[in-house]
């Protein structure tokens, strides 16, 4: 990491971090990262909860500010002067076993599937199979979040918080700290309609992101790769039109908490079998790893 304010890797001028600690830098670190993924995504989503632009406006807006997360890591990657085209090659690394490919994206439809059959058992409620997407939408879909629908954001959340606070607390800690971000920063959408989030019961929705988060950091240090996680991340949406009870009972309270509870039962099954510190089978990522 340059000292000092002069030119970083990328030709642009840093400012003078090295004054913290060893110990807090990864503090300092995630605040800028946080306060840039906020300031631009809330930007954006503000106009729409307000009323300030057109409803025509509604998908491009969240979409743009789809990419907070994103524009965040850019934002602190400069700013500290690290190297955006070395952090992005060594975050997207493709040589990896087919089963992690596999499992990234049938990882999701089976949470979906498996949680809405125990909907379906202890709430007494109905299948409405006639109300599933038709399968070949799931590859549409799953190309479309991974693009621009959900899967960008991975770029941010794993693909730079995640290391950064990694550099001083464990896989676990830093899981809870940006799944709690990231429940944070979607709490403008529950208030714009037509969004993903709008009419979605918000406390199952907290326990599901603070869990999902739990499972990307396992794919995201198990992997070194951030093309796992945000495989995952992308087939979540899509995922969802195959509750089998229907997508309106997924947007209940019973619905998506039966959906949060499964999956957390998979992330405290993680957290069992390979402990907080690295949270999987190798040791956990770290920025100084990948700049």
């Amino acid at each position: 990491m340059n000292s000092g304010t002069g030119f970083g890797t990328d030709g642009v001028v840093t400012t003078e971090i090295d004054s913290e600690s060893p110990e807090s830098r990864h503090w300092y670190t995630f605040g800028i990262f946080v306060a840039s993924t906020l300031t631009y995504s809330w930007g954006l989503w503000a106009l729409l909860v307000f009323g300030i632009v057109p409803a025509s406006a509604t998908t491009p807006l969240i979409l743009l500010g789809g990419f907070g997360p994103f524009v965040g890591a850019l934002v602190t990657l400069r700013l500290t002067g690290l190297s955006v085209r070395t952090w992005l090659r060594s975050n997207l690394r493709y040589r990896l076993s087919l089963r992690w490919y596999a499992l990234a994206v049938v990882l999701p439809p089976i949470l979906i599937v498996a949680s809405s059959i125990i909907y379906v058992t202890v709430f007494d409620a109905s299948y409405a199979f006639d109300e599933l997407a038709a399968l070949w939408m799931f590859p549409l879909g799953l190309a479309l979040t991974f693009a621009v629908g959900g899967g960008n954001e991975e770029l941010g959340w794993r693909g730079f918080a995640q290391p950064a606070l990694q550099e001083g607390l464990s896989a676990f800690t830093a899981s809870v700290l940006i799944g709690f971000v990231w429940f944070v920063w979607h709490i403008p959408l529950f208030f714009v309609p037509g969004s993903s989030q709008a009419g979605v019961p918000m406390v199952p929705y907290a326990v599901g992101v603070l869990a999902t988060a739990v499972v990307l950091t396992w794919l995201y240090n198990a992997t070194g790769s951030l093309l796992i996680p945000w495989l995952y991340h992308a087939s979540i949406n899509p995922a969802g039109g195959y509750f089998l009870a229907g997508v309106d009972s997924l947007k209940t309270t019973p619905g998506y908490g039966t959906y949060a509870l499964v999956v957390a039962i998979v992330a405290v099954a993680l957290l069992v079998r390979y402990g907080p510190t690295d949270l999987a089978a190798r040791a956990r990522v770290r920025l100084s790893d990948l700049t």
